[in-house]
């Protein structure tokens, strides 16, 4: 720490600084870390210039005699943040270990020391963060640094039923970028898995797959550099769209299909032998704060579901042994929103390991732009295996949204013409089963290509008896009036009258089925601050 920290000690603290304190006993991710949590002061706060410096006193411990390192989780705004700590009020300030989220604000940090600390000794921490930046607390522990538990090596897992739970698309340590363990792995099986427990990581959320491959690198190196453990704790973590990540190595290179020999963790504090470590990544629970909402999405649950049933019939543990990890240790992991939801996904994994998760069948999808953002979309089914329902979903930076859906796993054709907006779009061929879980069959991708002037296209279907589509696109934006006429020129009704932005599709749905049969035309008038921008009319036939 700077010589300037002594002058700081000598000024008074400001108040009204964006500086919060969100002390919770029940610490998350950090609890993973911790032999016991610590209590922290009030922060007192100083100001020089446009650095501001927060001190935290720890209270004396009671759950433990003694102790050789600090960790601790919160949240900070900006890239400022810095932190140091301090024994006794008078040793000299060691740098911590400061690891930032990828995505969010939450971010770890950890101090580790080779002088063992008698708990009556109380530390200081402190962070020094810009004005105007914010940093707060949410719980801190200290922990003996004795390293990871080394067990003899005991039976390995020997599979002796027949499965029917088909093993999830995992992405490997390799193709993550994984540091070396450290050290040499031990069996997890000692003799036995035993149990299967769900975390969530606090924060560190991850959406995409390169947001969760970052992420993991992130939780890895705090694991390795700032915890000092062998390697990053849980066994697996998965992101919030149910992508499934590799954690510890595993003690055989056999395709993960096979159930290959699990590493021992460091997940659950004094119950890691023979339990299965899943961490979902993000903040799951509401009573920490703004910045831990995450609700489990309907694909990451289905995830789960088939990771749980996969580790239950390949390594044993039944369903009836999943675990919030609050169930094991005073922490509000795996958060309110997922533990609330453990007795339902017990469920779930026992009736998929009665029906099983085998494909239902297979088929192809494919799509193309067959005119200014009208895509047509084509599958063909190859085999069916008991194909109960399948349906077409769509998804943009925008969402999802089921453009078909079917009880017959026919071959068909569909024509999108609801695209708003320039960029990639994905279509999905998904179909269920007796099991009522959706097996995505095929995935093609597309991008629509923006365009470089105003553009009115022909609606579609074009004659129509009942419903049609007309689509226009602005390349800057304006007054749109969309206007629907008959042949002698009398206006039938205004479609669109609004100001519209720029470059995006503009859909308007219209109804014939009150229309008499015949011609009609319909006429976009762009309005901009200099006049007239664009003008056009297209025909439209009504026919019965």
């Amino acid at each position: 720490m700077p010589n300037r920290s002594r002058r700081l000690s000598k000024l008074t603290a400001v108040s009204g600084l964006l500086v919060a304190f969100v002390w919770s006993a029940n610490g998350q991710l950090v609890e993973d870390m911790v032999d016991a949590p610590v209590v922290l002061s009030t922060p007192s706060t100083v100001t020089v210039g446009k650095v501001v410096t927060i001190d935290f006193v720890s209270a004396p411990l009671t759950e433990i005699t003694s102790y050789s390192g600090v960790a601790l989780q919160g949240y900070a705004s900006g890239d400022s943040l810095r932190g140091w700590i301090q024994f006794n009020g008078r040793s000299d300030w060691e740098s911590l270990y400061i690891v930032r989220s990828a995505t969010d604000s939450a971010f770890l940090a950890a101090f580790r020391g080779q002088i063992m600390r008698n708990s009556s000794q109380p530390f200081t921490l402190r962070f020094e963060i810009s004005s105007g930046d914010s940093v707060a607390i949410l719980s801190a522990g200290v922990f003996l640094d004795t390293g990871e538990e080394d067990e003899e090596h005991a039976a390995e897992f020997r599979d002796t039923g027949v499965n029917v739970i088909v093993a999830p698309t995992l992405i490997t340590r390799r193709q993550w970028g994984a540091e070396p363990f450290i050290g040499t792995p031990q069996p997890l099986n000692r003799p036995n898995y035993t149990r299967m427990t769900l975390h969530h990581t606090a924060g560190f959320s991850a959406v995409t797959r390169a947001e969760g491959i970052e992420q993991v690198k992130r939780i890895q190196e705090f694991h390795q550099n700032g915890r000092g453990w062998r390697d990053i704790g849980y066994q697996f973590l998965m992101d919030q769209e149910g992508r499934l990540y590799q954690g510890r190595p595993f003690l055989r290179n056999n395709p993960f299909g096979d159930g290959p020999p699990l590493a021992h963790g460091a997940h659950v504090g004094s119950n890691n032998t023979g339990n299965i470590g899943v961490s979902l990544m993000g903040c799951y629970h509401p009573p920490e704060g703004g910045s831990c909402r995450d609700e489990m999405s309907p694909a990451a649950r289905d995830s789960l579901l088939t990771v749980f049933a996969f580790l239950s019939e390949r390594y044993s543990p039944g369903p009836e042994t999943m675990r919030g990890h609050r169930d094991f240790n005073t922490t509000s992991c795996p958060g309110d929103n997922n533990y609330r939801q453990l007795g339902a996904i017990r469920s779930d994994v026992m009736e998929l390991l009665r029906t099983g998760n085998a494909s239902i069948g297979s088929a192809t999808i494919s799509a193309r732009v067959v005119d200014a953002g009208v895509v047509n979309v084509e599958w063909v089914f190859t085999s069916d295996f008991g194909i109960r329902q399948f349906f077409i979903e769509r998804t943009t930076d925008a969402g999802s949204n089921i453009l078909f859906e079917s009880t017959t796993p026919e071959d068909g054709f569909l024509v999108d013409s609801d695209l708003e907006a320039a960029g990639p779009v994905a279509y999905a061929l998904a179909a269920t089963g007796a099991s009522r879980l959706a097996q995505t069959l095929g995935v093609v991708e597309i991008s629509i290509d923006a365009q470089q002037k105003i553009v009115l296209t022909q609606s579609f279907p074009n004659p129509t008896s009942d419903n049609t589509v007309i689509r226009y696109f602005l390349d800057q934006p304006g007054l749109a009036k969309l206007f629907l006429y008959d042949l002698t020129g009398r206006r039938i009704a205004a479609l669109d009258e609004m100001y519209v932005e720029e470059d995006q599709w503009h859909v308007t749905h219209l109804s014939t089925t009150q229309l008499p049969q015949g011609i009609y035309y319909y006429r976009l008038v762009v309005d901009g601050f200099a006049g007239t921008l664009y003008e056009a009319v297209r025909p439209l036939v009504v026919a019965r």
